[in-house]
Formats: structure tokens, sequence, C-alpha cells
């Protein structure tokens, strides 16, 4: 895994002037960004509503783990935030904590409450304590509140697009200035929740030999954890200036093809796929992205398809994976 990481994913402790804190640690690219950071000996501090590691002990081991500095908090909370960002003197802020697009279906006051004021509590808590590398999360689905997108609306993508718009007003207003940038659908270990997490759902199906159905067809992103994981990473390496933001797709081919490239693996896996495409704009280059922080590396899905795969056969015979809570 740490081979696996460096050859593909080089992070510079070099650039950092001090420790990072990631919000949404127990997340799957919080996950990942955590495993980077700590694999590059940068000092990370990880805040979630509460200390789970389950998914971060599928890519880091138990000495890694310890070396990271865990918070458990309310996003919501604004003390709490500010205390966190303020006693742990952490120089750059990547934020990635949010509600996926189910849990703002079920719950909308909730999803406000976590994905928007959330938001405003970690660019308040960057103000006060003078952090000028932060970089937050947006979503493709933000398209989806611009008129005339094509895109599908969700509440999500609204809570989103609100975010993208307060990036702009701090920056304008308070000198705070931040890196949006809008994952498309990730792939990979770790990705478990969320309308987008089919793909991977296939992937562990597969390595448990079991049958999977992946309930959208069609054109799509492909986005390694880590190679989105890198990409925040990369925002925060040295200050910015205004508020941009960034689509983040990586490869764009069809379901179908992914899941040919995973039968190429397991022959005889019993995956399917049905129904529409995805109401997203997933064909958006990544390349202004990559002109505007640098280098962040680049997964082939050949090979990040192969190495989910493995990486699932390998927690499920150790016991890590119980797939009938991730399917």
């Amino acid at each position: 895994m740490e081979r696996f990481m460096f050859d593909y994913f080089p992070i510079d402790s070099k650039e950092f002037d001090g420790p990072v804190l990631v919000t949404g640690s127990s997340g799957c690219i919080g996950s990942w960004t955590v495993a980077l950071l700590e694999r590059a000996g940068v000092k990370v501090h990880a805040f979630d509503l509460k200390i789970d590691k389950r998914r971060p002990s599928l890519i880091m081991d138990d000495a890694a783990l310890n070396n990271v500095v865990w918070h458990a908090g309310d996003i919501v909370d604004t003390a709490v935030v500010k205390s966190v960002v303020k006693e742990s003197g952490v120089r750059a802020i990547i934020h990635l904590a949010a509600l996926q697009v189910p849990f703002c279906r079920a719950d909308p006051v909730a999803g406000a409450l976590v994905n928007v004021v959330g938001t405003v509590n970690v660019f308040e808590a960057a103000k006060a304590c003078g952090i000028a590398r932060l970089t937050y999360a947006s979503s493709v689905a933000a398209y989806g509140a611009l008129e005339n997108s094509g895109a599908m609306s969700t509440l999500y993508g609204a809570y989103k697009y609100c975010n993208e718009q307060t990036a702009k007003v701090y920056s304008e207003e308070n000198g705070l200035h931040s890196v949006g940038i809008r994952p498309g659908v990730v792939y990979g270990v770790g990705r478990d929740q969320g309308m987008t997490s089919k793909t991977t759902a296939a992937i562990l199906a597969a390595a448990a030999a079991e049958s999977y159905t992946v309930p959208f067809s069609g054109k799509a992103s492909w986005l390694f954890a880590g190679e989105a994981a890198s990409a925040f990473i990369r925002a925060v390496a040295k200050p910015h200036s205004g508020a941009p933001v960034f689509d983040l797709n990586g490869e764009y081919i069809s379901v179908e093809d992914g899941m040919a490239m995973l039968r190429s693996l397991v022959p005889n896996a019993s995956i399917e796929v049905t129904g529409g495409p995805l109401a997203f704009p997933m064909d958006k280059s990544d390349d202004p992205l990559r002109a505007f922080v640098g280098d962040y590396g680049r997964m082939p899905l050949d090979t990040g398809i192969r190495y989910t795969y493995e990486s699932f056969q390998h927690s499920i015979q150790t016991g890590k994976i119980n797939v009938r809570d991730w399917l």
C-alpha cells in the first residue's frame, strides 16, 4: 500500500508549513487524504462527528493510524470547529465533511446544517485563525443548481453550489481565499455511501463472489479516491488568491466498459448494469485544475479497478470487511 501511494501520488512534505486539518476524515476521500498526508510525513489532524477508523484502516496500518491526531466533534457547532482549528495549530484545512445525496433528500434540514452551516463554520474558523491555505469539496452535483445545465437537481447539489458562492464572498470581503473542487463519481476502497457509490459496490461484490447490479449506465466519470485526495492536498500545498472552483472527473468512460475491465479480472463475476445514465456533466476536463494546483498524479482506470478489487479481497479475507455491512 505505501509503495502504491508513493508511486502514483507523491506528496512533498516540505511544501507544508505546519499540520493539516482534514474534516470528514472518516469518509472515503477523507480517509485517502489522511493516509496520503501521513505517508508523506505531514502531521495530520482528522476531524469528524465521531472517531471512526473503519475506512481509514482499510488503507492504513495501526502505526500510521496512531500518527494521526483524531478529533471528534460536530461540524455544525461553531465553537467546536473554531476550537479545533485554533488548538491544533494547523496551517491548512481540507474541508470534506458533508452529507451525501440520499441523506440530504431524507433530511433536508440536517443536510443544510452539515453541508452549508458546517462550511461557513470552517471558513469562520479559518478567518479567525489566519489560515491561508483552504480547500473544500464542492461536487459535480452543483451543476444542478445552474439554469439550463441539464444536470439533475438535488438538495445536495444546491447546498454545494451555495458553498461556492459563500467562498466567493469570503474571498472578496474578508481576503480569505480558497480552492473549490467538484469531484465527479469517485470509486475505490472506502467508497460505500452515496448514489454514485454503486460502481465500487460492484467491485466489492466481485471480490466477494456475490451478484450485483449497478443501477445506472452510460458514460460516467471514474475518479480514483486517491487521485481525488491528492488533488485536494495539492490545492493546499501553497496559498492561492480568489475563490476559483474546478472540475475533477478522472477518466470518462461508460459504466459498461468499466465493468468489462472488472470482468477481465474476474471472468465469472455476476455483475449487471441497468438503468439510464447519471444526469451530471462528468465530461468536463481536469486540465484547468492541474494547471492551477500542479500535478497531483493520475490513476489509470484498469490499474485502479485491479487495485480496488485486490484490496477488497484482502480485506474480506482478513476480516476487515463484512460484506453484508457494505453491500
